[in-house]
């Protein structure tokens, strides 16, 4: 049975977004949640050290609502899942837009290929440049006083990067016919890249990585594992990497079935004719 345009238009958008997350929910179970684990004892242990150092005797533990078992699989899958389908409907929305501006222009674009490279674009624009900026902590990493700061700065740098990427892209465009297609993109990315790296200098800096815990006698407790902030850090960009890899490359799996449906259904009703 034929799909309608609505159901299709549906998959178009939220299919994509939804494998991404299960793919990005199964990278980050299996390497980022054992981290977040390491970084969440070694809070314990720290809270422990500092109730020793300031009385001499032991932290009370709060009670939490939801256990870790609930947080890093049901609570992870959902904010996971629903955030690979926004920013897999916001792809759509992205590549219907582009594909119409090309083909106004007269470029007749690869599916496939044109949807990798938005989704490589959406990667550098959302998640790469923000966090080169400011890089993903697990807990105990970073200051209460300076959450508010800290999230400013950061919004701050993911809207500049999506609006330099926008007028980055248009101006490309817009180049393209009287410069050639290398000459406007080589233009565009270095006109990009300017932009990011004078929001990185004007924008504040923190580091807020804890350090060891001497009391009287010596030491109480080591710093934060450079080890383990690092691989954080690492697998957190690495799993977006491949989040928006899984919605380019599913958005030209799906586009080329499509495709392959309407030539089949086409030939058809010529051969009928």
């Amino acid at each position: 049975m034929p799909l309608s345009g609505d159901a299709r238009l549906a998959i178009g958008y939220l299919v994509p977004g939804a494998v991404a997350g299960v793919v990005a929910f199964a990278f980050s179970r299996i390497k980022i949640e054992p981290l977040i684990g390491a970084a969440v004892d070694y809070e314990g242990a720290r809270e422990h050290a500092e109730a020793q150092l300031a009385s001499g005797g032991d932290h009370a533990h709060g009670h939490e609502l939801f256990t870790r078992t609930i947080q890093e699989n049901v609570g992870a899958a959902v904010g996971v899942i629903a955030f690979g389908i926004a920013m897999g409907v916001l792809f759509a929305v992205a590549q219907t837009v582009i594909r119409g501006v090309l083909e106004r222009r007269g470029f007749r674009p690869d599916n496939a290929a044109l949807a990798l490279l938005i989704a490589a674009g959406m990667f550098v624009a959302i998640a790469l440049a923000p966090g080169l900026k400011y890089p993903a902590n697990p807990p105990t990493v970073g200051l209460e006083d300076t959450i508010g700061a800290r999230s400013t700065a950061f919004l701050t740098m993911t809207v500049v990067s999506i609006v330099a990427a926008g007028v980055a892209l248009a101006v490309g465009l817009a180049w393209a016919r009287r410069w050639g297609g290398w000459r406007a993109t080589g233009a565009a990315v270095a006109g990009y890249a300017a932009v990011i790296l004078v929001a990185m200098t004007l924008l504040p800096s923190f580091d807020e990585v804890p350090g060891p815990i001497v009391g009287p006698n010596g030491l109480l407790l080591d710093g934060f594992p450079a080890e383990v902030l690092g691989e954080f850090r690492v697998y957190s960009l690495a799993n977006q990497a491949l989040l928006w890899l899984v919605i380019g490359a599913t958005s030209a799996a799906i586009g080329a079935r499509v495709q392959a449906v309407r030539r089949h259904g086409n030939g058809s009703v010529s051969a009928g004719v």
